[in-house]
């Protein structure tokens, strides 16, 4: 083989090294395109799950929850008292017939 011929068939394989060079970079970076569009895809569609999931929370929170009180009593928010509170509001409430005769709160075997 001559040393012409050689230069020839390496000249071959250098265009040929340098067209997949150049296609292998712009298949790169197409892929890298479409990644990224699907990355964001998948960023929008992950957003407005959680939108929706953030959406039903709302609406099973109560909205006419008060906010926690903020008093000096430390016995504010005690289970005696709630139970006192609830025992009060019972007294206060008129009794029916049945109530009167058979005295409210009494059990109904007695």
């Amino acid at each position: 083989m001559s040393d012409d011929r050689l230069v020839i068939r390496l000249k071959r394989l250098e265009q040929q090294i340098r067209a997949f060079r150049d296609l292998h970079t712009r298949e790169i970076a197409d892929f890298a395109t479409k990644l990224d569009a699907i990355g964001k895809l998948q960023a929008d569609e992950l957003q407005l799950i959680l939108d929706q999931l953030a959406d039903i929370v709302a609406d099973l929170t109560p909205s006419d929850a008060k906010p926690a009180a903020t008093t000096s009593d430390p016995a504010a928010e005690s289970p005696k008292r709630a139970k006192w509170l609830a025992e009060q509001e019972r007294k206060s409430t008129p009794l029916s017939r049945r109530e009167l005769l058979r005295g409210r709160g009494d059990d109904p075997r007695s």
